[in-house]
């Protein structure tokens, strides 16, 4: 090397190197950005304040939406333990298992040594009250509207230290619900169809206002026909009297598919419009429509193809691969097919059999809300 040569590179070298420096100073500063400084002070869904003092590492979760929320945001590797209802992801499977939502093992939530524990106003006030009582930190995600399901996405990637990705996450939601809502707003409410949403037909149970498949049928272009709240039994004669144009079935286990077999077979239904023109549709995936999760815009998706009048059959049996579903005809609801939002068991949550429905009657709809 001569001495030019040299001193060319002399000079490059400490240029090469301030660059190498800002570019380092650059990255830590967006990482410094995207970091949550700890303790941090939020409002929960209760409207209480709470402080997480350093970032949770060891999580529980006691209700299925939730857990899918912290497992989308990211945070799934600081989930210790869910209910034996987390069935999403696949991974939430595998978590050590602390109950239903309505019955759980206190000692078993003591054992995972928690340092947060996520949980829903239905888990109820002595659930809240025992887990006061083992001194750990809880926190209430229980969303009653779609915005209120974005800001808990939100609050949870605040709270993981996950902040970017539940940004995104909500981005993307947005983007779905507001190229839907755009398409429909304008809608008059004689041009939409009437839609009758059942989650079992003997008798028949129906999502009613203040649910999410009301939500969604409204903002997929239909009108419920169903006037009451929550999820209310009607008679036949009822629906002959309502004239659904499109009907929606909704059953865990595959259990929709028996429910629209059942309902398209009933003599008593047979001049109602949904019947007659073969629009009485299967919901595949239940939880997509009625779990306060990152996938209820599937749902709305689905829903607003159903409210098209060019549907065709064919095109949601592609999609979810309804053939590849095996039914038994003969099974009727049970709990064990339960694998909803139980953190909306009441208002928000239906599908899971007659007996959580008949319990519903029962409580004289107790906690019908926005949840």
């Amino acid at each position: 090397m001569n001495d030019h040569e040299g001193w060319n590179m002399s000079k490059i070298t400490p240029i090469i190197l301030f660059i190498s420096i800002l570019l380092l100073m650059s990255n830590v500063q967006a990482a410094a950005g995207n970091t949550v400084e700890y303790p941090i002070t939020i409002t929960d869904s209760s409207g209480a304040s709470v402080t997480i003092k350093n970032e949770p590492e060891r999580i529980v979760c006691l209700m299925p939406s939730i857990t899918e929320i912290v497992f989308t945001v990211g945070a799934g590797d600081k989930v210790v333990g869910g209910t034996e209802d987390d069935n999403y992801p696949p991974e939430a499977e595998n978590l050590t298992k602390v109950g239903r939502y309505t019955t759980i093992n206190y000692e078993t939530v003591a054992g995972l040594e928690p340092d947060l524990i996520l949980l829903d106003e239905a888990n109820g006030e002595d659930t809240i009250k025992r887990l006061e009582e083992l001194n750990i930190q809880t926190l209430m995600i229980n969303p009653k509207t779609m915005d209120e399901i974005i800001e808990s996405i939100l609050l949870v990637g605040t709270i993981t230290n996950n902040e970017d990705n539940a940004q995104e996450i909500v981005d993307g939601m947005r983007q779905t619900i507001s190229n839907i809502t755009d398409s429909t707003k304008g809608i008059t409410d004689e041009e939409r169809p009437r839609v009758l949403y059942i989650v079992w037909d003997d008798p028949i149970y129906s999502a009613g206002k203040y649910t999410y498949p009301n939500d969604l049928i409204t903002m997929a272009g239909g009108q419920n026909i169903i006037e009451a709240n929550g999820w209310p039994t009607i008679n036949l004669e009822s629906v002959v009297s309502a004239d659904p144009q499109i009907i929606i079935c909704s059953g865990m286990g595959g259990l929709s598919y028996q429910i629209a077999n059942n309902t398209r077979n009933n003599d008593a239904l047979q001049t109602v419009s949904a019947i007659k023109n073969d629009r009485v549709y299967s919901i595949k995936d239940p939880n997509v429509i009625e779990l306060s999760g990152p996938r209820i815009v599937e749902g709305l998706e689905v829903l607003h193809l159903y409210m098209g009048d060019d549907w065709e059959q064919k095109d949601y049996t592609s999609l979810n691969d309804v053939s590849q579903l095996q039914v038994d005809a003969a099974q009727g609801p049970d709990e064990g097919s339960y694998a909803q939002d139980g953190g909306n068991a009441t208002a928000k949550t239906p599908g899971f059999g007659v007996l959580l429905a008949i319990s519903m009657m029962v409580l004289g709809y107790m906690g019908i809300r926005r949840s």
